[in-house]
């Protein structure tokens, strides 16, 4: 499966986490016909398509806002808002798999990719 890397190549650490992203998305997935998951989505190269990729990418940032607190009220804390550690992690964690991804030829949405204008979180 192309989830592996080449013998004896080291790799960056987004394309891991990317790796890693994907692996932990095929082993929870419903392998059964019509499901989604498992086999549902692989190439005959072994790859994920550009769909899966999408969606292992989006649930990286859907993690992300699932911790991130609301916006401080102006009104009772004028202060500037500090961002959780937890939120900073899965932050991190969501940019490198996107990255990952994109740095393994997958083609993502464009609301999913880190950046100035970033949709994603």
């Amino acid at each position: 499966m192309t989830t592996e890397p080449e013998p004896d190549r080291v790799e960056p650490d987004d394309v891991r986490a990317a790796r890693a992203a994907i692996d932990a998305h095929l082993s929870r997935s419903d392998p059964s016909p019509g499901h989604g998951g498992g086999a549902d989505g692989l190439r005959s190269d072994g790859r994920v398509d550009d769909q899966v990729a999408d969606r292992i990418a989006r649930e990286a940032w859907d993690a992300v806002i699932a911790v991130t607190p609301p916006p401080p009220d102006p009104a009772t804390d004028p202060g500037p808002a500090v961002e959780p550690p937890e939120v900073a992690e899965r932050r991190a964690r969501a940019i490198a798999i996107a990255r990952g991804l994109q740095r393994l030829g997958y083609h993502l949405d464009e609301s999913l990719l880190p950046g100035p204008g970033m949709a994603a979180g």
